[in-house]
């Protein structure tokens, strides 16, 4: 072998060696240890309490959950608004499959009202009348600021997926790869139904859409956050929507906040029957097409 073509082999392995790299996704060194380990939910609560991470308005000092939220409300009364030991940090951090799903969300998500200080309503598992059925909301914030729909993806591997596309992808290795509803689409979904159900007109609506997705995938290539929708990491959630709540003004009365409580809550614990809908509705939209509808 002459040295003009071991250096010709060579120069062939290096481009296809960056060309292999350069496919990588970039990975964000905040969400991992200094080992390489992906950090967990639990990971950046220690470092919150530790005052390691980049607090905001104080979320890296430890405070109980609750203050102004509720999940259920028996009857109206001026202590609408109390607090609600439901979502606290021993509980998530013991529950295994809520360290990366929806009961980080909620806890999550609550911290930040608290910080906020305006008045809100955090409702989970909520089955909205559709056109052919129902569909359910993971998690809904009914805050001064707006109201914000919440969709959880408790998935892994790398995620991706653009705004025109009717699903996306989730590649776990070279030989696995699965799809699903593209989540920006199915939370536009989620916001139709809420504003036929909630009476509100279109170009009155003030909805903001979060697909928040497991700290265990990795987000590949996926459309950008703009005005009316953010892509997070659960681990990046509490800062994401404190930003997004702090910079809007008050909207919503806390009158019309229980107006709207009360018009959802009996789209919680409903009965098997519905859910037995929604899971029909739910695969005529997995089999027929998606259709993305936005505000001018």
């Amino acid at each position: 072998m002459t040295f003009s073509t071991l250096i010709g082999i060579i120069l062939l392995l290096a481009l296809v060696f960056f060309k292999i790299k350069g496919k990588s996704p970039k990975k964000n060194p905040k969400m991992y240890h200094g080992d390489g380990r992906r950090k967990t939910f639990r990971d950046f609560e220690q470092e919150r309490r530790k005052g390691l991470s980049d607090g905001i308005r104080g979320l890296d000092k430890p405070f109980e959950l609750g203050g102004y939220g509720i999940t259920h409300a028996p009857t109206r009364s001026e202590n609408f608004f109390k607090p609600d030991p439901k979502f606290n940090d021993e509980r998530i951090a013991n529950d295994p499959r809520g360290i990366f799903g929806e009961a980080a969300m909620m806890a999550l998500t609550a911290r930040v009202c608290d910080t906020d200080k305006r008045r809100y309503v955090l409702m989970r598992n909520l089955y909205i009348p559709a056109r052919a059925g129902y569909t359910e909301i993971d998690a809904l914030l009914l805050h001064q600021s707006g109201i914000y729909v919440l969709e959880s993806k408790n998935l892994s591997g790398e995620i991706a997926g653009d705004l025109e596309s009717e699903r996306w992808n989730q590649h776990l290795n070279a030989s696995t790869e699965h799809t699903f509803h593209n989540p920006i689409r199915q939370n536009i979904g989620h916001i139709l139904a809420l504003e036929h159900f909630l009476k509100i007109r279109h170009e009155q609506a003030h909805f903001i859409s979060f697909v928040v997705f497991s700290d265990r995938c990795t987000l590949r290539k996926v459309p950008m956050d703009n005005e009316f929708w953010s892509i997070v990491h659960c681990s990046e959630l509490q800062d994401a929507l404190l930003k997004r709540i702090t910079i809007r003004k008050t909207i919503y009365s806390t009158q019309q906040l229980e107006d709207f409580y009360y018009k959802l809550q009996g789209c919680m614990n409903v009965s098997e029957e519905v859910k037995a809908k929604h899971r029909e509705y739910a695969k005529r939209r997995e089999n027929g097409p998606a259709v993305l509808q936005t505000r001018d």
